[in-house]
């Protein structure tokens, strides 16, 4: 599978699974235009960067990172 599709199962499985995104009604419409959107978004990735660095730091001795 290339990057590009796994991001696409990866987003598609987090929106339509997690339970703060279900009061957003989003249809499967509105989920491949964010897909698509975010696909190349500089922004979107600069956060999920943020968000994973952050999560690491502070989680990361439960997976057995040391930092």
């Amino acid at each position: 599978m290339n990057p590009r599709e796994a991001f696409r199962v990866f987003i598609r499985f987090q929106i339509e699974n997690g339970e703060r995104f279900e009061h957003l009604g989003l249809s499967n419409e509105d989920i491949e235009k964010f897909i698509f959107g975010v696909e190349d978004d500089q922004n979107f990735y600069d956060k999920l960067d943020d968000f994973l660095k952050e999560y690491i730091e502070d989680f990361g001795e439960n997976y057995g990172i040391e930092s």
